[in-house]
């Protein structure tokens, strides 16, 4: 495993996912480059505070001159993709694809994507592998698989490797940094927010086909997301091929379970309601892991008692 000190660029490094990976690879003993319109102070990591459609943007990478590039920034909401489909493909294809233009104009190796399990849609596998077809239902989940497609053709084309990484769901947090998007869009943090206001929560549809009726997603936890970052890196910098990798716990739960969880670890009822199912939302999301494992020996660490325990703890902290 590669040891030496590398430059990493991380688009988006202020987010949720972003935030808590460059710190991993802080900790790591990297130097960190983060480029972000939203200013975050982090020890150890110096930021450029401006999104990547930004005409500096080539500047700072023939600058800075990192070693990789981890690619977070991108519109990640499924409903607005659904009603400004310009955005999100302006923003998570285009940008992208401009952002892979000035990696290989500037020598840049390696390049990790972020990814994500939407790119399966409804699938007809109950465990999804990286080798069963793909089959997204929104703009989000295209723009998803146009960059994995234009990745593949990079690296056949440009002294380039990638690993992109397929997230499953990510929640919980990670010392002191959690998800604090408003509005709250991931289900975890919106129902222990729902139960420490005591308001009711909202089901999106109960007759899904799944074992009770609600949407089984396969929550993976926020450190489990970042350090699969550090893995993959390392996996490149070890001249490993590259490719596509699902990050996931490797089990799905249902909505319900997710309430269930929440009432038991605050020991209170939550009140809830059905309302319509949303646009986009596949029945099953569970990811096979097995390739993450024999490549580069990564892992989830996490479970749900785990995430749900967190980000209880990270809402209560933010109410201090």
């Amino acid at each position: 495993m590669s040891e030496k000190q590398k430059t990493i660029l991380v688009t988006g490094g202020s987010g949720y996912i972003g935030s808590v990976t460059c710190k991993f690879l802080v900790d790591s003993g990297h130097n960190v480059i983060n480029i972000d319109r939203v200013k975050r102070q982090q020890e150890g990591v110096h930021q450029y505070p401006f999104d990547i459609d930004n005409h500096q943007l080539e500047g700072v990478i023939a600058l800075t001159k990192p070693d990789a590039v981890i690619h977070l920034a991108a519109d990640h909401s499924v409903p607005l993709s659904i009603g400004n489909p310009a955005d999100t493909y302006y923003n998570n294809v285009a940008n992208s694809v401009a952002l892979l233009k000035h990696c290989v104009k500037n020598g840049v190796k390696h390049f990790v994507f972020s990814s994500s399990s939407s790119v399966y849609g409804n699938s007809d596998f109950v465990v999804n592998s990286e080798t069963d077809p793909t089959n997204p239902l929104t703009p989000y989940g295209r723009s998803k698989q146009m960059i994995e497609t234009v990745l593949k053709d990079f690296s056949n084309a440009y002294d380039l490797t990638f690993a992109s990484l397929r997230y499953f769901n990510a929640a919980g947090s990670s010392e002191g940094l959690g998800y604090t998007l408003e509005p709250k869009s991931h289900l975890v943090p919106i129902v222990v927010d729902k139960a420490l206001n005591g308001e009711t929560f909202t089901i999106n549809g109960d007759d899904y086909e799944t074992k009770d009726g609600t949407c089984e997603r396969d929550y993976t936890h926020v450190s489990d997301i970042a350090s699969a970052h550090i893995s993959a890196l390392n996996y490149l910098f070890d001249g490993g091929d590259g490719g596509i990798f699902n990050v996931g716990g490797g089990h799905s739960s249902s909505i319900k379970e997710v309430i269930a969880e929440v009432e038991k670890q605050l020991n209170l009822t939550i009140d809830t309601e059905v309302g319509p199912k949303r646009e986009g939302d596949a029945d099953v999301t569970s990811a096979n892991v097995a390739r993450a494992w024999e490549e580069f020996g990564w892992e989830s660490q996490f479970d749900l008692e785990d995430i749900v325990k967190d980000e209880i703890a990270f809402q209560q902290s933010q109410k201090k």
